[in-house]
């Protein structure tokens, strides 16, 4: 079993039964690494040589923009953009031997982003602890099962880290439970978009739409869960 961290956090996002608690939690954490980001850790050497390795996404550039503090972002900015010039260098004067490294080195300054990988690393210690309190604590299996859905993504996280966070013996029960709830969004997404079909049938032409007018928007929030 992972060691039991986030259980006030987790309880306090499970207590408001208003969507997806794991997409809340989430923003949380995502918020948190923000801000660490661009606080005094910004000058930290291992995570100043972090951010030169992964750099950033475009959401959360935007969102480190938006914070307001540009001598942080910029210092982390000069810092790396110093660090890809060097790995261009590196890349333009490699041998056929180390060429692959040296490009999949300026790749992961590209692809990777120190918030999300930072954020998905918590949530999934969230995920273990969520497992750990639903098998050890009575009342909060009952906030889990009262929960308005899971997001998909969410509840595939939950699935996935099922079996090794609680053994096979109680892996299936809490799959079970952890469906349930995801349903919850599901049902009602599958049916505003069978509505939405429907409705260019000419057998239902005059029916009135209603909340299927926005189906797909509905249906791709489920599946994707709050934009983080």
């Amino acid at each position: 079993m992972a060691e039991k961290n986030y259980t006030i956090p987790i309880n306090e996002e499970f207590d408001k039964y208003d969507g997806c608690p794991l997409c809340r939690l989430h923003k949380r954490f995502e918020q948190h690494s923000l801000e660490y980001v661009m606080g005094a850790a910004m000058m930290e050497p291992d995570v100043r040589i972090q951010t030169n390795l992964t750099g950033f996404c475009r959401d959360h550039f935007e969102k480190m923009l938006a914070m307001g503090n540009r001598l942080s972002l910029t210092l982390m900015l000069e810092s790396y953009l110093n660090e890809l010039d060097t790995k261009f260098k590196v890349a333009a004067s490699s041998s056929k031997k180390n060429y692959t490294q040296a490009v999949r080195v300026v790749e992961r300054a590209n692809d990777g982003c120190f918030v999300c990988e930072r954020a998905a690393q918590t949530l999934t210690a969230l995920a273990r602890n969520v497992a750990y309190l639903w098998q050890t604590d009575a009342s909060f299996r009952e906030k889990f099962a009262k929960q308005e859905f899971f997001c998909l993504r969410h509840a595939t996280l939950l699935l996935r880290i099922s079996e090794d966070e609680l053994g096979v013996k109680n892996a299936p029960s809490f799959a079970h439970a952890v469906a349930e709830v995801a349903r919850k969004g599901l049902d009602p997404a599958r049916d505003k978009v069978s509505r939405f079909c429907k409705s260019f049938d000419y057998r239902y032409a005059t029916d009135p739409l209603g909340d299927a007018a926005q189906a797909a928007e509905d249906a791709i929030a489920w599946i994707l869960g709050d934009k983080i």
